[in-house]
């Protein structure tokens, strides 16, 4: 079994390790991300004291932006910064833009996004599609992306059970020599990094696969990974007069449920549309909202509000607090970034201690080829002249 484990190991690791290594690498720069963006633009992360309105943040960004309409509006959280979304149909095709608000003042602090962090957003397609979107498309790209993960589960679970030691001799399982050469160097940091960052990595890898193929497996139970929530609720019927407010929709909502967060408020894009309201409602292991408010943008009349404890709604706020590291604080952050770079570091000492071996094969084969053939007959010559 051990015998078979160790090729299963092996052969894994060499075929889709490269691409593993890239999605893991990847994911682990865009843990940072935000901390990099602070660092390279410091100017669009000084929120001025005091609460501007909705409304006039609403009012600041699209006379900033002529042609668009705010869509979606994210409420300050760790940077202090409204977090604004506008889109504009230009020749039947839609066209987005962010930008950072000052919470103080609602001026428009700049625009992020494609525009500006290019560099992430190529890292983004890398790490969900492997670049490969335009060949494939986007679903067969993240098909292919999420069987990388499988792999990935694969070769963790495969170097577990050659790594195990057995309860006696579990301490050594954790031992490096340093002193009988690189081959017993390498395989001692090979198996030690590998043992300890295989929790974690296990973890990244469970939930990095859902995300790309759960709604498949969900879908051939016949289930949906999507919230629950009436189609009655995003629509309304009652079209007469002007629309409320921002300032007064939010109002509303937290006077009805005052012991619930606002976290992002998605406006109607059409005159059918309700507002949708994202709170948070107690503990959120993915940091953010947990439960959705729907609410008449011309009545008023909250229409709905979906259950964080349905069985859909704490998967999926599970899964991504653990695959994104948001149920933690900025300790988990950085064990994230350094626990998905760690398959870098056991890609070169496998890679190591595979040639290593691979040599010592063939040093074996050549001495064992040498031992095997006949001696060879010395005839002395003989000259005509004797």
């Amino acid at each position: 079994m051990r015998k078979l484990f160790l090729q299963i190991h092996l052969w894994v690791s060499l075929l889709l390790g490269l691409f593993i290594v890239v999605i893991c690498t990847t994911g682990s720069l865009l843990v940072i991300e935000n901390d990099v963006e602070k660092w390279i633009h410091p100017q669009l992360y000084q929120p001025t004291p005091g609460h501007a309105s909705l409304l006039d943040v609403q009012q600041g960004v699209e006379q900033a932006f002529p042609g668009f309409k705010m869509d979606r509006i994210e409420l300050p959280t760790e940077d202090g910064l409204y977090h604004v979304r506008l889109t504009k149909d230009a020749n039947g095709k839609a066209s987005t833009q962010n930008v950072y608000v000052d919470p103080g003042s609602a001026h428009v602090l700049g625009p992020v996004g494609p525009s500006r962090n290019i560099f992430f957003t190529k890292v983004l397609q890398i790490h969900r599609y492997l670049l490969a979107q335009d060949v494939l498309g986007k679903a067969n790209a993240s098909i292919v992306a999420g069987f990388m993960g499988i792999g990935l589960i694969i070769i963790l679970v495969t170097g577990a059970y050659l790594w195990w030691p057995g309860l006696r001799k579990f301490a050594l399982g954790f031992r490096i020599i340093r002193n009988k050469g690189k081959l017993a160097l390498n395989l001692g940091l090979h198996k030690t990094v590998g043992i300890v960052t295989i929790p974690f990595l296990l973890v990244f890898a469970l939930t990095g696969t859902a995300y790309q193929l759960d709604k498949y497996v969900f879908g051939w139970l016949g289930m949906s990974t999507k919230t629950e929530a009436a189609a009655s609720w995003s629509k309304t019927t009652n079209m007469n007069g002007s629309p409320l407010s921002l300032d007064t929709i939010v109002q509303n909502t937290q006077e009805r449920f005052p012991n619930l967060k606002l976290v992002r408020v998605q406006l109607p894009t059409k005159s059918d549309q309700t507002y949708q309201l994202a709170m948070k409602e107690g503990y959120s292991p993915s940091g953010s909202s947990n439960v959705t408010v729907y609410e008449d943008p011309y009545t008023g009349e909250i229409l709905g509000k979906t259950n964080p404890n349905a069985p859909m709604a704490f998967y999926s706020a599970w899964k991504r607090g653990l695959h994104f590291a948001t149920w933690g604080g900025e300790s988990v952050i950085i064990a994230s970034f350094l626990m998905g770079m760690m398959p870098l570091f056991l890609m070169i000492t496998g890679l190591v201690i595979w040639q290593f071996k691979a040599r010592a094969r063939r040093r074996s084969k050549s001495s064992s080829r040498i031992k095997e053939s006949p001696p060879t007959t010395m005839i002395p010559l003989i000259s005509s002249a004797e």
